[in-house]
């Protein structure tokens, strides 16, 4: 990246190394977005158009939250939006709805109607949405002009790209559920209104840029590891017999939101007894029982970078044989996977050190997962998987031992951060050896 699209260390610096505990929500200055934009055009190796999308309408009952790729480049949180960057000189324009009086008293007024925006956060324009059409077709060059469109599925802060596929996929087999999605659609109406415009896929470039975070967002990523590890000790020290799984739910969600966070990257995961082996159990309904396990997987978003955390512990604050053994041998897997992960190592090579360690501990038939899903404005963010580890990468680190027929399992996860020094725990906040988490179960006020 050339240094005129690099935000200055001063202005990085001043804008908040660290958010205190009950600081107004803040998210990223307009430096951040006009660098993120200059380095894709970068990574555009041709004359050539890109064009994004908003969302067209919040999601019902939820706060809400911008398309991630059209908030990564723009910043901008309104519906109904678009922006169109020529990639040659990397100038940028948005494009926003015209608003009433009445639509603005619902919804504030957006950045079409705020004196300055534009060249506030680096547009040469913010026009009205209904110019969007002839915008493009003044564009028009002879012969066919690439035109870089999201031609992938949409993620999701709780679903990758590839989730969102599959999801899809299962909703196609539904004769009545089979309609295209909206990128779909736009990209068949692209095709129709422009065929002098020669679609291409502008997913793998975010992707590759989006893999490896940005100063700005690793600060983010520290803060929120450091709450979301917060909020999962809250848990554990509340945890006894009687108590219910939403209890733990809501312990942890009362910290998290007490100190800034927007959302939850995810439902948050409180199994106990049986409902340790299903992987996405979210109703968090049953009583806690002495003897049982809990499998708590919970993290917080804030400013639009997510942490993923799952601790395991007993009800009761003591473990039997087998449960123990599990135990040391998931933790002693994780902790090598985490050391194993420098710049230039693999992914299978995580993979051989998960094998050995679960080997030894004479769990052969366990799956050896290594290094798990990147981590960042999705639980499951984009990325390529093919790659070796980067400093900026973002992983989630799992090691599972599970037992259905005897209610258990093991899995404890931490949000690392890769850096030239070596990895960083994001999530180290907290405990997950084992004296120390089975000293913290109970601990907490009764109620």
């Amino acid at each position: 990246m050339t240094r005129r699209f690099l935000p200055t260390l001063a202005l990085l610096g001043a804008f908040m190394a660290s958010v205190p505990a009950a600081a107004e929500r803040r998210g990223y200055p307009p430096e951040e977005f006009t660098a993120r934009r200059g380095a894709l055009c970068e990574a555009i190796e041709e004359h050539a158009t890109v064009m994004l999308f908003a969302r067209t309408r919040p999601l019902p009952g939820l706060r809400f939250r911008q398309d991630h790729d059209f908030y990564y480049l723009t910043g901008n949180e309104n519906t109904n939006a678009a922006a169109v960057i020529d990639a040659t000189s990397c100038k940028s324009w948005l494009f926003l709805p015209t608003q009433t009086a009445r639509e603005a008293s619902r919804d504030g007024w957006n950045w079409l109607y705020q004196e300055g925006a534009a060249k506030r956060w680096g547009f040469e324009e913010i026009r009205g949405l209904h110019y969007l059409e002839e915008f493009l077709a003044r564009r028009r060059r002879s012969g066919r002009h690439p035109l870089y469109v999201r031609m992938s599925e949409r993620d999701e802060i709780d679903n990758s790209r590839g989730d969102a596929a599959i999801y899809l996929a299962r909703r196609m087999v539904n004769p009545w559920g089979a309609q295209p999605t909206e990128d779909a659609w736009r990209i068949e109406q692209l095709r129709l209104r422009y065929p002098y415009y020669e679609l291409r896929d502008v997913s793998p470039l975010i992707d590759r840029q989006r893999m490896i975070k940005t100063e700005r967002e690793i600060e983010v990523l520290r803060y929120n590891g450091r709450i979301s590890a917060e909020a999962m000790r809250k848990a554990i020290e509340i945890t006894r017999p009687g108590r219910f799984e939403y209890e733990l739910e809501a312990a942890a969600t009362h910290h998290m939101t007490s100190n800034g966070a927007e959302h939850a990257a995810y439902p948050a995961i409180v199994g106990s007894g049986p409902n340790v082996n299903i992987w996405h159990y979210n109703s968090n309904g049953k009583e806690l029982r002495d003897g049982e396990l809990i499998v708590m997987d919970y993290g917080a978003s804030f400013a639009y970078q997510t942490m993923d955390i799952t601790r395991t512990w007993p009800v009761s604050g003591k473990l039997d044989e087998l449960q123990e053994r599990a135990y040391r041998a998931t933790l002693e897997a994780q902790k090598a996977i985490i050391a194993a992960m420098v710049p230039g190592a693999t992914r299978q090579e995580t993979r051989d050190v998960n094998r050995r360690i679960f080997d030894k501990w004479g769990f052969e038939d366990q799956p050896a997962y290594g290094a798990g899903h990147f981590v960042g404005m999705a639980v499951h963010d984009v990325g390529d998987y093919s790659l070796p580890f980067a400093a900026g990468m973002v992983i989630a680190v799992e090691p599972i031992i599970e037992i259905v027929d005897r209610d258990l399992h093991v899995r404890i996860e931490d949000t690392v951060l890769i850096t030239e020094n070596g990895p960083e725990v994001l999530s180290s906040d907290v405990p997950k050896e084992l004296d120390e988490v089975l000293a913290l179960v109970g601990r907490g006020k009764e109620r």
